[in-house]
């Protein structure tokens, strides 16, 4: 199927993604009085490049759109209500930030919200909500940057930069694997018309040099288009809020992921090129001397981190024949991207589970699962141990778990909770769902 095709198959299957492109279109053909839109997105390499194309898309149409990229996954009413008094907007988008029942109650704090996202949804009233999420019914592998590049491929607006561009949001959330063949059927009909065709020397083998976080499922090759996807990695912390403020002074005051959306809001003139340093001197020096920075630091805390696996990492024991080992580390930066990679290396082809507990710097406590398995759902599982935190303590508005069926996180924030009461509570579901 030819991808204009399949975005107008898009359409007629999800009313909503009809809808959104109406209030769009119309918006864009109105003389003066133009609604004022805000845009919530998630601060990982996937909601960066969604809220890039969502933002070239409204500018392209003449619509003022303020992007916001917050730290916490899931918005509160609180940020609801302080947008809503800073900007007055008529219309709020929430991008690659959840699918989430309570956001049927912020309705309350601005009447048109407006949900574009990839992950399964959590709860089952969206009655007040304008909702595009190919995942609301069955799990449908995409990622956020995918959809809004569909939505603004019904204006006929994006270009081969705004393809690159939602391939990255693609591998960085694990969505595609198009050197390993994996191609969700969702994800065929761009990938093989706008990227396969046009973009093949990011595709090509590189052996025999050191493989990326996007490797894991066989580590003897990569390809480029991994090792930028690591780069966008790097630059907005990933989600994780792994930034570099304070390994250098000429860092101190960069929000990284607003320094990725605003380095990558305008056309870079793509060329094929071989390495990660000739993609950053397509920037100017200013901001590639920054870019470089950034990612020399994250290649040195990864090494480092990658040796503390190696010493901490037990295992554990089996269960159905899943392995299961257990990391626990001190102020471990990106532990979640070494521990997808160290999976692999510890299962030895066997069915495994990793769970990694992490002491932030904060005092918080990082609990990240990975498995290349689906006999657990590991989503299920941050997200059960979340609602059995929050019921017990509190803090619904610091305390969140939840993901995909192989990778979940479980982060406890500002509420202050000992850790020994975190992993207590995590062994207690732990226990319940392998049921020892």
């Amino acid at each position: 199927m030819k991808y204009k095709e399949f975005v107008q198959q898009q359409k007629q299957k999800f009313p909503s993604l009809g809808q959104i492109y109406d209030i769009l279109f119309e918006e864009k053909n109105k003389k003066s009085n133009k609604k004022r839109i805000v845009t919530f997105s998630h601060d990982d390499p996937d909601g960066v490049t969604a809220a890039i194309i969502f933002k070239r898309l409204t500018d392209k149409l003449g619509l003022e759109n303020e992007i916001i990229l917050p730290q916490k996954y899931e918005l509160t009413i609180e940020e609801i209500k302080n947008v809503v008094q800073k900007y007055n907007p008529d219309i709020l988008f929430i991008i690659d930030k959840g699918t989430l029942e309570k956001y049927n109650s912020y309705t309350s704090i601005i009447r048109h919200i407006i949900v574009i996202d990839h992950h399964p949804p959590i709860g089952k009233d969206f009655t007040n909500l304008i909702v595009y999420n190919p995942s609301l019914e069955r799990h449908t592998p995409c990622s956020t940057s995918l959809l809004v590049h569909i939505l603004s491929s019904l204006f006929n607006i994006p270009n081969t930069y705004d393809d690159f561009l939602a391939l990255i949001g693609l591998r960085c959330d694990w969505a595609v694997d198009v050197l390993n063949n994996y191609i969700p059927e969702f994800c065929q009909p761009f990938v093989e018309e706008k990227i396969v065709k046009k973009y093949k020397w990011l595709l090509t083998p590189i052996k025999n040099k050191k493989i990326t976080m996007f490797d894991v499922s066989q580590q003897h090759k990569s390809c480029l288009l991994n090792y930028l996807a690591e780069l966008f990695f790097a630059l907005t912390g990933g989600g994780f809020q792994y930034f570099y403020n304070d390994y250098d002074s000429e860092l101190k005051n960069i929000n990284q992921p607003e320094f990725c959306f605003t380095t990558f809001l305008k056309d870079i003139k793509l060329k094929k090129i071989v390495s990660v340093i000739q993609f950053i001197k397509l920037l100017d020096k200013k901001t590639r001397n920054i870019v470089k920075k950034i990612y020399n630091y994250f290649n040195l805390d990864w090494n480092e981190t990658e040796q503390l696996f190696d010493k901490n990492t037990i295992f554990t024991g089996e269960f159905d024949g899943v392995k299961i080992y257990l990391f626990v580390g001190n102020k471990v930066r990106l532990m979640p991207m070494v521990g997808s990679l160290k999976l692999y290396e510890y299962a030895e082809n066997k069915e495994a589970i990793l769970v990694m507990i992490n002491l932030e710097p904060t005092g918080s406590v990082h609990i990240s699962f990975r498995s290349n398995t689906d006999k657990i759902h590991l989503g299920n599982l941050a997200s059960k141990l979340a609602q059995q935190l929050v019921t017990k303590f509190g803090y619904g508005d610091e305390i969140t778990g939840g993901g995909h069926p192989r990778a979940a996180e479980l982060k406890t924030r500002q509420s202050n909770l000992p850790f020994l009461v975190v992993i207590s509570n995590f062994f207690e579901v732990f226990k319940e769902v392998i049921k020892i």
